[in-house]
């Protein structure tokens, strides 16, 4: 089913994108507060890695075990059924390419819940094991790591650090607000949705900025080119998808009704790119084996010596006239170094 989306609800997403900014409310024993959430800076992020590096260093001397360890461990006790996850997977694989070729809507949602049930099943089949990670010292770096990004991603409403340094968030003692501040940041930072940042791509209200940008230059984000964000990213690449579409010749443009759908456009422009690299290999086919078509210099084995090539004053040309019509695109071919040319470069 393709994303429906209300003007007001579009207008929001768009501009939590473009400023990097979201609002948000946080809940705590104490009532609730209005946060502001921001995604890092290239710089942030580097920090935070430094913060994982760190706690990993001291999980490792405090002998947590390895990701790779448990892992060991669940494979050795069997405790995920892979036979069933592999079937399931086989069953999404069928659903999908049934998907892909079903045009009744009804059906459409049928095959989709039971691909949304499937990837539940799985998900459940390999929580078995999970519990066990929360031990593993990568677990505890990332962790750290997440603290960190949460800690330098949180504003006040002013636009102010909400806590001074790292440190003060850390021994923050209404516990409740930080970890619920937390959660908010770890949706936060997983972004939009690839169904989203699509529907944002085409919408009037991002077409107009992103038209107007490209013809006087000026920037789409608050953000420089060198840091923007995962969503900034995602949406500028789906802006140029969506424009090489609607700059395409009107008999191979996709019907509007199939760019509004995710699916349908993508289904189209699978055929469309298999059809025109036929075509280009048929072409390149018929060049090889003699058949019409242009053939370049090189494939001809035709040589253009241009006034500037070394070999210029050196070549034979022929000095017989072209005998053409005005309309003909034919010309005279002169020798540099015969006597009408150098006739003509007298009367010059």
């Amino acid at each position: 089913m393709p994303l429906e989306l209300s003007y007001q609800e579009a207008e929001e997403l768009l501009e939590i994108v473009v400023n990097n900014k979201k609002l948000v409310r946080v809940t705590s024993v104490t009532g609730d507060t209005f946060v502001i959430l921001s995604y890092p800076t290239s710089n942030e992020i580097l920090l935070s890695r430094h913060t994982r590096e760190k706690a990993l260093i001291e999980a490792t001397k405090a002998e947590l075990p390895s990701r790779e360890e448990i892992t060991k461990v669940i494979e050795d006790r069997g405790m995920i059924d892979r036979e069933a996850i592999e079937e399931l997977q086989n069953k999404i694989t069928a659903q999908r390419r049934l998907l892909a070729l079903t045009k009744i809507p009804a059906r459409k949602e049928s095959i989709e819940a039971n691909i949304d049930r499937f990837l539940i099943e799985i998900n459940q089949l390999e929580a078995k094991g999970n519990d066990l990670y929360v031990v593993t010292r990568e677990f505890r770096a990332d962790e750290e790591a997440l603290l960190y990004l949460a800690w330098t991603a949180t504003y006040d409403i002013e636009g102010e650090k909400y806590w001074e340094s790292f440190e003060h968030f850390e021994n923050a003692t209404d516990m409740t607000f930080r970890d619920s501040l937390v959660t908010q940041y770890a949706d936060f930072n997983r972004g939009l949705s690839e169904g989203e940042v699509r529907f944002l791509a085409r919408h009037i209200i991002w077409r107009i900025r992103y038209s107007a940008a490209l013809k006087i230059g000026g920037p789409l984000f608050r953000r420089g080119l060198f840091d923007l964000t995962p969503d900034q990213q995602a949406l500028m690449y789906w802006s140029n998808f969506y424009q090489s579409i609607y700059d395409m010749m009107p008999d191979e443009k996709p019907h509007e009704d199939i760019i509004e759908n995710d699916e349908d456009l993508d289904a189209f422009m699978s055929e469309y790119f298999k059809r025109r690299e036929a075509e280009q290999n048929d072409g390149t086919l018929k060049r090889k084996s003699g058949g019409k078509g242009n053939l370049s210099t090189r494939e001809s084995g035709e040589v253009i010596v241009t006034t500037n090539h070394p070999d210029y004053l050196s070549t034979v040309y022929s000095e017989e006239r072209v005998k053409a019509g005005e309309s003909s695109n034919e010309v005279e071919v002169i020798s540099p170094n015969s006597r009408r040319a150098r006739n003509r470069r007298g009367q010059g």
